[in-house]
């Protein structure tokens, strides 16, 4: 692992292949089912991750983020 993260602070040309890339699950309240397939999540994962962020319904969310560290970022509608 700290091979890995001094090859990141080191070349910073390697960062997206060390540490990948966020990922749009979720956009205007539509599942993306091909990222959702791509990344092995479930629609029941994402809407616990979203009740978990007081968030009722994945109808309510403008952008789901699956974020590098594995946490899911969401953007509600206004």
């Amino acid at each position: 692992m700290v091979g890995v993260s001094f090859a990141g602070y080191r070349y910073r040309f390697l960062l997206p292949v060390l540490e990948g890339d966020p990922i749009v699950i979720v956009q205007d309240g539509k599942v993306i089912e091909r990222n959702l397939r791509r990344e092995r999540l479930t629609v029941d994962e994402i809407a616990e991750a979203a009740r978990k962020q007081q968030i009722a319904h994945l109808a309510d969310v403008r952008f789901a983020v699956l974020e590098t560290d594995g946490e899911i970022s969401f953007i509600t509608r206004s």
